[in-house]
């Protein structure tokens, strides 16, 4: 029997279906994943479906699952339902090609996300795991010879499943990092984005200038001034899980980006100018009217809420 005989256009319930396994594959427990293999072979249409739903968030999960397919025997092959034929897109068989059009503007990457205060972690197909800090999201898109992240807005940090052949890829506004295996943090913060590596070494590139962060080490790239470079506490991730900010002379702007994170009534600047000052501290993101008020008694600076937000204000006017 050719791998064609059993293949045929995957009807509009199966690819629903399918498209449904797709979006809870990296969350799937082990009895899930047994539930999904059993509805994949009992029906010729559904591999076929699931092939083309995962293709479109191209993942190379599908990919392996060809290939223990392919080393199956006949016996098995045929009692799949022959899979292979299914997800004919690995082998690169004419009939995927007619069934594209069909899906046309389907295609998406996964995306995750965590609301205000939250925090999150995902587990992706290869393994590796993504922590979200609170209000932060990525979009993730794997293929066969990458891993390509999205860091859309907010925070996160990455541990990463070592693979040579597919390079992982972070993409944070015009800054793109790069690891084969480590655990790195990506935050855009403001008008920046900052890399603290906690294992490995990443490779960071923007505006075609290359440098590389290695363990304990901290970049941040910011618009219109020159890259600032520094060394990690040693408790610095163990900090970042529970909602820690060590600042050490960092910009008031980058501290109330984490604040409002955290808080439903956003702190904000009258003045964008005084978004420079320094500030230095410890404070409990998670506890942002506390570390508030702390912030405003180190920079001489009130609180007060005007609808929505609250701003900071010097407690004096300037020469006064």
């Amino acid at each position: 029997m050719r791998a064609n005989d059993n293949w045929r256009l995957p009807s509009e319930d199966e690819l629903e279906i399918a498209a449904d396994w797709v979006d809870r594959l990296p969350e799937l427990t082990p009895d899930e994943r047994k539930e999904l293999e059993s509805w994949l072979a009992n029906g010729p249409g559904r591999a076929a479906a699931f092939g083309l739903m995962r293709d479109t968030q191209r993942d190379t999960a599908l990919l392996e699952a060809a290939e223990r397919v392919r080393a199956a025997p006949i016996a098995k092959r045929s009692r799949l339902g022959l899979i292979a034929a299914g997800i004919a897109l690995v082998a690169g068989l004419s009939a995927v090609a007619l069934v594209r059009p069909y899906l046309a503007g389907v295609e998406k990457p996964v995306e995750f996300a965590t609301p205000l205060g939250l925090r999150a972690e995902h587990q992706l197909s290869d393994k590796s795991v993504v922590a979200l800090a609170a209000d932060s999201g990525v979009s993730v898109r794997y293929s066969r010879g990458a891993r390509d992240i999205a860091l859309t807005k907010g925070d996160a940090v990455f541990d990463v499943t070592k693979d040579a052949k597919r390079p992982f890829r972070v993409q944070a506004g015009d800054t793109q990092v790069t690891a084969v295996g480590t655990t790195f943090e990506v935050e855009l913060v403001s008008d920046a984005v900052q890399v603290r590596v906690f294992d490995g070494v990443v490779r960071v590139n923007r505006d075609g200038a290359e440098r590389r962060v290695g363990k304990g080490e901290w970049l941040m790239l910011a618009s219109n001034r020159a890259p600032v470079a520094g060394r990690l506490e040693a408790d610095s991730y163990q900090a970042w899980r529970s909602d820690w900010l060590d600042a050490d002379a960092l910009p008031l702007k980058y501290v109330i980006a984490r604040l409002n994170r955290y808080t439903t009534q956003s702190v904000a600047l009258h003045d964008p100018s005084l978004g420079e000052l320094k500030v230095t501290g410890r404070f409990k993101l998670d506890r942002p009217t506390e570390s508030l008020t702390m912030i405003a008694a180190l920079l001489d600076m009130k609180a007060h809420p005007e609808g929505r937000r609250v701003y900071l204000t010097p407690r004096r006017e300037p020469g006064a």
